[in-house]
């Protein structure tokens, strides 16, 4: 006798704290298959259910997440109820206590043929492209092992069925559990029914870790910038491998590509080069730090054109993982380019990783808010890696040849300015043109402002300064924070570079003292703007004050200010209600150089003003 029995029943398990753990991301369709023959005796019978509730009440139930079949066997075949007939778990708990032992002997085949011909089929409730999940509980041998084999190997060769053996006891035959299930990884045994519960966690991982079998292309884009180092990009390829050992290779299954970007972008490995995890694997760990600027547009554009009809195995679908930890350098580019990925179909994650990443750009690139996923440091990348894969299985079973891709391009097109070839350097907007310029930021930090306040001037700082051609032929930048004391974050010949320049303006640290702005013009003037720290002499000195409040000391502030006024263009930007207008305008080298707004939210609609005014400034 085969007894398949896949005993759900955890004696004194609580399934609570696991409710939110079990797939949250994947629906699946899940049979059990009960063996209820003699051998097994009420108790053990009962054993099984109980077994079967604490499984069932990690999971949510519902139309659109998991739904529960349970069938048993002895001499013939129950349904006890089909996928579809309850749509809540309550219902699908108290009808698993219902159940009745049937008694009689082991046919296993009829039960497999059932679950074939009547479970998974559309009119009992079974989904198309969701995993199907058969989970066969017995104590002993099936009377008839020809017919079993026969009707293991039909109800294996339905799409997107995992088949999953528990055998209970000595009296089951290790080669009949292994005919059933789908792998040797589907295959489990535990000595008596009271120790089911040593394989509860192994059953869940295999449950929520099945992946469908329909085909998919993947291509994971990396950051490899100047921010990264070769130490995080290593971590990156290290993830990118994680994910890939979990997918099975080959162009009727899945294909997987690499790509990084930097300045330019670079195909590592196309989409369909290797046909084995092994050689894929391998592979990745040889690709090279790049290193330079953040041209995240070149690498879309190139994920795009990888993940085209010409690369793709039929009926496939396409995905894009992206990681990275700071911005791109062309924000409107690369919200172009994300639209065309996902006008094409093409389902885009993105990981940011650290403190430095845009979130609405993160939004603007993924396919929509579930496809954003966040990490602290790179170290905590192998945290998400089992959602992103049960993401992808998810997915990758929906497309079928029912669902047409689209035959027209988009009537969205790129600037002019987009790069026509990846690789080439990018193409910065025009501001002040050839001019060049020495800009300090003398930014406040005092404690009236909070760090959520202080970031959002170094975001405004950072979209002021990402606008310009940044080197030592065209505009250089230099800051400093001000609140009890001055501290210097970096001069005009520290960074020379824009991704560097960037990245240095993001990571400054807020202080949160007093306001001493005039120590902070008197720093400006006799060290910031002083050739041994990078000012240039043909170059325009400008500095931008941005406070919140009122200096401590305004006459000392009146004097400083006359005095840095002669060596620079300066203009004061006020923010809230607490700001005195008459300092700003005193601070200002002229009333046209003073901007105030209500909020720290609202200092992006004078981006455009600040730019011009800077711009036509004195040479």
């Amino acid at each position: 006798m085969l007894k398949l029995a896949i005993v759900l029943t955890v004696i004194g398990y609580h399934s609570t704290n696991a409710l939110t753990r079990a797939c949250p991301y994947k629906p699946a369709d899940i049979v059990f298959v009960v063996d209820g023959s003699g051998s097994e005796r009420m108790a053990n019978f009962q054993k099984q259910l109980a077994f079967i509730q604490n499984f069932t009440g990690q999971f949510e139930i519902g139309r659109n997440k998991t739904q529960v079949s349970l069938v048993t066997f002895s001499t013939d075949v129950t349904n006890e109820f089909n996928l579809n007939t309850y749509s809540n778990k309550s219902d699908v708990l108290s009808a698993i206590s219902r159940v009745h032992y049937p008694n009689g002997e082991t046919y296993t085949h009829l039960a497999l043929d059932y679950v074939r011909l009547h479970s998974l089929t559309p009119q009992n409730g079974s989904r198309n492209g969701i995993s199907k999940i058969v989970i066969v509980l017995t104590d002993g041998k099936s009377n008839e092992e020809v017919l079993t084999a026969q009707a293991a190997a039909l109800l294996k060769q339905i799409r997107d069925v995992t088949v999953v053996a528990i055998g209970i006891g000595d009296g089951v035959d290790p080669k009949e559990l292994a005919m059933i299930a789908s792998n040797k990884n589907h295959t489990f045994t535990v000595p008596s029914f009271d120790l089911l519960q040593t394989i509860y966690k192994d059953l869940t991982d295999t449950t929520c870790h099945t992946c469908g079998q329909g085909p998919a292309d993947i291509f994971f884009l990396l950051d490899s910038s100047g921010s990264e180092g070769t130490v995080n990009f290593r971590k990156q390829l290290e993830f990118t491998n994680t994910v890939a050992n979990e997918f099975d290779f080959g162009p009727d299954s899945t294909q997987i590509g690499l790509g990084t970007f930097a300045t330019g972008a670079t195909l590592e490995i196309p989409i369909n080069r290797y046909h084995t995890k092994e050689e894929f694997i391998q592979n990745v760990l040889r690709v090279p730090f790049k290193d330079g600027e953040s041209n995240l547009h070149l690498g879309l554009d190139m994920a795009r054109l990888q993940l085209s009809e010409s690369t793709l195995t039929v009926n496939s679908h396409r995905f894009v993982i992206i990681l990275t930890d700071g911005r791109s350098l062309e924000h409107e580019l690369t919200v172009q380019v994300a639209k065309r990925l996902h006008w094409a179909g093409i389902e885009t994650f993105v990981i940011g990783i650290g403190n430095d990443v845009d979130e609405n750009e993160l939004l603007d690139v993924a396919s929509d808010r579930t496809h954003v996923f966040r990490v602290n440091t790179f170290d905590q990348l192998d945290t998400i890696h089992r959602q992103i894969v049960d993401r992808i299985c998810v997915a990758k079973t929906v497309f079928t040849t029912t669902t047409p891709r689209p035959t027209t391009k988009p009537t969205t097109t790129l600037k002019p300015t987009t790069p026509t070839t990846m690789g080439t350097t990018t193409t910065t907007k025009p501001a002040c043109g050839p001019k060049v310029a020495d800009i300090l930021f003398i930014l406040d930090s005092s404690d009236s402002e909070g760090p959520e306040n202080f970031k959002k001037i170094l975001d405004f700082v950072y979209n002021f300064a990402r606008q310009f051609a940044i080197g030592v032929n065209n505009v250089l930048f230099s800051l400093i924070t001000y609140s009890s004391n001055v501290n210097v974050r970096f001069h005009f010949n520290t960074y020379t570079s824009r991704n560097s320049v960037l990245n240095a303006i993001l990571n400054t640290s807020y202080i949160g003292l007093g306001t001493n702005t005039s120590d902070a013009l008197n720093v400006a003037r006799t060290v910031m703007f002083r050739p041994e720290h990078g000012s240039r002499p043909n170059a325009t000195n400008i500095a931008i004050v941005i406070t919140d409040g009122r200096s401590r000391n305004p006459n000392a502030t009146i004097t400083e200010a006359a005095q840095l006024k002669k060596t620079a263009d300066v203009f004061s930007i006020g923010i809230g209600p607490d700001v005195d207008q008459n300092e700003l305008t005193i601070i200002a080298s002229k009333p046209t150089n003073v901007m105030q707004v209500n909020s720290f939210e609202l200092l992006h609609t004078i981006q455009d003003k600040i730019t011009q005014a800077a711009c036509s400034g004195r040479t």
